[in-house]
């Protein structure tokens, strides 16, 4: 097993001081910290599935509502929109 030289500033060095005073192996610990690291960060790369695939599921998953799909309006039509926010505040 090759062998990796960490240099610990006098915080981590005091900290792991005291884990070796409490009998947990500082290797131990070391090695978890870096399978955790991998997880969080590359863990199943290779198995991933494309961005559009992912969201493609959570639509499947979690359908839009009959609310959400809108209200008939043309949202790049900046007057339709300014008609239905004006109509929506007046009825409030």
């Amino acid at each position: 097993m090759p062998l990796l030289n960490v240099r610990l500033g006098p915080e981590e060095q005091r900290l792991a001081e005291e884990l070796r005073a409490e009998g947990i192996p500082v290797s131990r610990v070391v090695r978890q910290a870096i399978r955790d690291e991998h997880e969080r960060r590359l863990g199943g790369r290779a198995s991933k599935k494309k961005p559009s695939e992912l969201i493609e599921s959570l639509f499947e998953t979690f359908p839009d509502s009959a609310r959400a799909k809108g209200h008939g309006i043309d949202t790049t039509d900046r007057r339709a929109v300014r008609t239905f926010i004006a109509k929506r505040l007046r009825s409030k």
